[in-house]
Order: structure tokens, then sequence, then C-alpha cells
């Protein structure tokens, strides 16, 4: 039986950092473009997302560089397939690839065999092109199968969660499986997934730094974690590429903020034992 374990107690990030911040990318093309029901492609559509694997890969791999900060990619095996320079620049740079499915299937309407057979393939690809197994996964709509199929496939962390502040872990007999939650704020929602050119880069950077002003505000209390999910094809646009090098540049103006992919906090989280008993075991015990 799968058991979901939550830190209940003190915790603490690297040489006592206030917040721990991953950057995610949601590695993706055209992938999620699905024929019509005259069976026809809406190939805008399709174009507006290879965007970001055959062009705006590049300007988001220098920005990062510029800033300095390692990030994850959760890379569609198709991807990985269909533009190995990119993954090789990726690897590279020093970012942590990771699954995200391998045309962005929707997990949800997979069998349990399917969706078996698409983590194995991705995994496979992702091996392939980057001479290293991913450990971390990111689904379009996780099933009611993902945690369970993660955790026999040997994967270390997963993020698919809307519902906590804190990693947590899964755990079913010895398998553990850490969650790094995700916030609704990514730039998917603020620009909409089909670039929605009204939507303003400042609002989205307006926005992101509310956020993380309370974000910070809370760590002073404790120790707070985030993730940002983005995707290349929505943030390597001309304009939202800087919003989203100032957003990183103001949240490393803050001391105390721990940059971090996504194993390096699954690792840590792991390590430190936070999420080692259930909840309700802990309460019992009067921790």
């Amino acid at each position: 039986m799968i058991v979901e374990n939550h830190a209940k107690g003190k915790i603490a990030w690297p040489n006592n950092h206030r917040v721990a911040v991953a950057i995610t990318f949601d590695f993706q093309g055209g992938e999620p473009v699905r024929p019509g029901p005259n069976g026809k492609m809406n190939n805008e559509d399709y174009a507006e997302g290879e965007y970001g694997p055959k062009t705006g890969i590049w300007r988001v791999l220098r920005m990062l560089d510029e800033v300095n900060v390692k990030t994850t990619f959760l890379t569609c095996g198709g991807i990985a397939e269909r533009y190995p320079d990119a993954m090789k620049a990726i690897v590279e740079q020093g970012h942590e690839i990771a699954g995200h499915g391998y045309h962005h299937e929707i997990a949800r309407d997979l069998t349990r065999q399917e969706e078996k057979d698409c983590i194995r393939r991705t995994s496979d690809m992702l091996m392939k092109r980057t001479g290293k197994r991913p450990v971390g996964w990111r689904t379009c709509t996780q099933s009611v199968d993902t945690v369970e199929l993660l955790m026999e496939e040997g994967y270390t962390w997963n993020s698919n969660s809307f519902a906590d502040d804190l990693p947590f872990v899964w755990e079913n007999g010895q398998a553990r499986l850490v969650e790094l939650p995700r916030q609704p704020f990514g730039d998917g929602r603020l620009f909409g997934h089909q670039n929605r050119a009204g939507d303003h880069p400042d609002n989205a950077l307006l926005l992101w730094k509310r956020f993380f002003n309370d974000l910070y505000e809370e760590s002073a209390i404790a120790p707070m974690f985030t993730t940002y999910q983005l995707h290349p094809y929505v943030s390597s646009r001309l304009g939202r590429t800087s919003a989203l090098k100032e957003m990183i540049e103001y949240m490393k103006g803050h001391e105390g903020v721990w940059f971090a992919t996504g194993i390096e906090i699954a690792d840590w989280w792991l390590k430190q034992g936070f999420s080692a008993q259930p909840a309700l075991l802990r309460m019992a015990a009067g921790s």
C-alpha cells in the first residue's frame, strides 16, 4: 500500500538556506497538438510548440549560463529523439535531464501497461541521448498508477502535486519516491500554452515577485521550497526570457536562497529523513 509521508518537525536546507528553489522546464515541442476531428493537424499550433526545441532552447541556455543557475529539463522522449544537439548542450551545461513522457501523453487516459511502456521508452531514449538514466519525472495529468510505476522503475523523484508547499515522500514497502510539489504560477498558465500575445511579460514578473516575496517572508519562520514550472517554447520568446532572467536575478539578490536541481533536493530530503514516518505516527509519538 502506498503511504504519503510528510515532514512534521524541524527541517533544514544545506548551509541553513532559507529557501530551496527548483527551476524546472517541461521540455516539449509540438507533441500536445493532436489532429482535430477531421484528422487534420493545426500546423500553426504545432509550429509554436516546435519553437522551443528548435530555436528558443538556445536563448534559454544562454540566459541560464549568464545567471549561473543549474536547472532541470523534464524532457519528452520524442524531443530527445528529434533534437540530439539540444540534449547534448543541456547536459554539457550541467543541467539535469528528467522524464516528461514520450509524446506528452495524457497519463490518465492510458492503461497501466501503456503508461509503464511510456515511462520505459522515455527512460531508454533519455539514457541513449545523455548516457545517464533519468531519476526524475513529471507527467501530463498524472494517473492513479503513476507513483507506483515510477517506484517500480527505480525513479527517485516526481513533480506533479499542487497540494503542498514542501517536499514529501511516497512509500510502498521499501520503495520511496520524493514528491516535489509545484505551484500554479508557471509560464504556461500566465502566458497561455498557445502564446497569447496580450499577456505582457511584466505581468508575469509582477506575479512571480509577489509570490516569492511571500515565500521569502514565511521562510523567516521555517525553511520553504518552491518549483518554477516553465516551458522553453513559452519562456524562450523574445521579451519573456529577459523577464525570467530578471526574476532569477531578483531571487538571487535575497540571502539564503538555494537554487538546486530536482535530484539535489530529493537526495537531500531522503538523506535527512524528514519524511521517515507517516504523519499520523509522528503525531501519535508527540513529535
